[in-house]
């Protein structure tokens, strides 16, 4: 039932990128469907009265990944930095277990003989999106890519040495891999000490509100510190780096998720402000294009308690449960509505469908259940989920010994559940799926009592974009114009993407951090310099 071919070993790879990504302190977590922003702020901000002023040649507003790496560079020119970051630590999302990134021709690929044709990667990511993203902002990243390595060895970040396909599941070995594969341990406490020691002022527990704009041109941003104090810092140039609006039900409900289905299992504070702030100046709204590092969760995640150890069995399985595979995915309306395997490449996928429906559900029954979870030596998850069933403590977990009754439990149609595992059994009876073309492999029958319905939810850890950018990774205006002293980097204003993180090439979305800090503070400086 499982070949290990490479569209099962990419499926894989993306659980364990999961994995990692839900990562350090967090795996074991039951997840919970996201709290409200933590505010919704309008803009533009105006403070009543500015309790501090402050001075510096760039400011850069959040200091995670790419943030951190905008500050270092920005302070390595020489510029005067000051950066605001509204938790305690410095990090963001890289705290949750980004492991590497991309590149192209660094020292670590030459001395393992690695070689790479840079063509293929920008014509394989420029096909997925129908070559609408900019080619000059692969190549630009593809060429920056081993300088920007090499950078971050001089600033001190550790790498394992180790370069590859991130195991097996990308087109080229690209994958840089940081010591332990984690920026916790390879990058962050390294670009923090190095900002430190180059002078950066790091403001925590302090957030951006709005921007300082004069005839047109950015002038600096105000912002509440840990006091509960507003401060104005006047910079030559704002660098936006806050990570993106995962936890903006605004937002999230533009690029088309049902926020009632989202499970958020990032760092806290992404609500968004970069984006207010920057359309607040004119930038341009991508938010409705932009991707995401997201997928399919059953329930709440109490179910299956999330337990490292387990991504195997609960993301493989043939696709099982969230991932598709060989269940049946209905809706609200109890219709199917795709090949439910039909993401078995990348993860990232899974959760796409979720913006074309206002609920999903996963069928199954429990020779499907405990066939696939046999397959892969797992005794543990068919207890989990007894459990869960008898104790009623999973709400989205309904299981019945018919199919009327589980949709009934579910808040399903009867009549149109049951006529839609009909049409299915018949379908995977006949060996061939004359609705949505579905591998004849992965079609079984679902007639084995108790019967389970497991609502689908989203497991999403951030947003990939939202502020139009360009190329020196100035925000820019919907008709493209560049808005003077303001810039908006990695997740704030990625635009690599559309819609889809394709995750062919691996590493790209976190290059494209360290890429766009750089940069972006770069570029600033020649400004500033005249």
């Amino acid at each position: 039932m499982l070949a290990n071919n490479n569209v099962t070993r990419r499926n894989f790879i993306g659980a364990a990128g999961m994995a990692a990504v839900a990562g350090a302190g967090l795996v074991g977590v039951p997840m919970a469907v996201a709290a409200e922003a933590e505010s919704d702020a309008e803009v533009p901000y105006t403070p009543e009265a500015v309790f501090q002023t402050l001075d510096c040649d760039i400011c850069v507003v959040g200091l995670g990944m790419s943030g951190l790496a905008a500050a270092v560079q920005a302070a390595n020119n020489g510029d005067k930095v000051i950066g605001i970051e509204v938790t305690d630590v410095t990090g963001g999302n890289g705290l949750n277990g980004v492991e590497g990134l991309f590149g192209v021709g660094s020292d670590m690929q030459k001395a393992a003989g690695i070689e790479i044709d840079p063509v293929e990667v920008v014509r394989t990511e420029l096909s997925e999106f129908q070559m609408i993203s900019d080619g000059a902002l692969w190549l630009k990243l593809i060429n920056n890519s081993a300088d920007n390595i090499s950078w971050l060895i001089e600033q001190g970040v550790e790498f394992s040495g180790e370069v590859d396909n991130y195991l097996g599941s990308c087109i080229v070995s690209c994958f840089h891999w940081f010591k332990n594969g984690l920026a916790a341990d390879g990058y962050i406490p390294q670009m923090t000490a190095r900002a430190e020691e180059l002078g950066v002022e790091m403001l925590f527990e302090t957030r951006g509100r709005g921007l300082v704009i004069e005839d047109g041109v950015v002038k600096g941003i105000y912002a509440t510190d840990a006091n509960g104090h507003d401060i104005q810092i006047n910079a030559k140039a704002v660098i936006l780096a806050t990570g993106g609006y995962a936890q903006n039900p605004k937002f999230m409900a533009q690029r088309g998720w049902n926020w009632d289905n989202i499970a958020y299992y990032g760092r806290p504070h992404h609500v968004g402000d970069g984006l207010e702030m920057a359309f607040a100046a004119g930038a341009g709204n991508y938010v409705q294009n932009s991707c995401y590092n997201a997928t399919n969760v059953l329930g709440q995640g109490l179910t299956f308690a999330w337990k490292a150890d387990n991504f195997t069995a609960l993301f493989l399985g043939g696709g099982m449960f969230g991932m598709g595979g060989n269940v049946l995915w209905v809706n609200q309306d109890g219709d199917r509505f795709i090949d439910e395997s039909f993401a078995g490449g990348n993860f990232e996928m899974q959760s796409v469908p979720a913006m074309t429906q206002r609920n999903m559900y996963s069928v199954f029954d429990r020779a499907i259940a405990e066939n696939t979870l046999a397959a892969f030596g797992d005794t543990e998850t068919i207890g989990r989920i007894d459990a869960c069933v008898e104790a009623g403590d999973e709400p989205d977990l309904v299981c019945a010994d018919t199919l009327e009754e589980a949709a009934e439990k579910a808040g399903i149609d009867p009549a149109e559940f049951v006529a839609t595992v009909e049409r299915y059994n018949e379908l995977c009876k006949a060996g061939a799926d004359a609705d949505f073309g579905k591998d004849a492999a992965k079609m079984q029958p679902i007639e084995t009592a108790p019967f389970y319905v497991v609502k689908m939810n989203q497991c999403y850890l951030m947003s990939v974009g939202g502020i139009q950018s360009d190329i020196n990774c100035r925000a820019i205006t919907a008709t493209k114009e560049p808005i003077p002293g303001l810039y908006a980097v990695g997740t704030d204003g990625c635009m690599l993407y559309r819609n889809i993180y394709t995750i062919n090439i691996g590493g790209t979305c976190n290059a494209n951090n360290i890429n766009s800090g750089r940069v972006a503070a770069n570029h600033a400086h020649k400004v500033i310099a005249g």
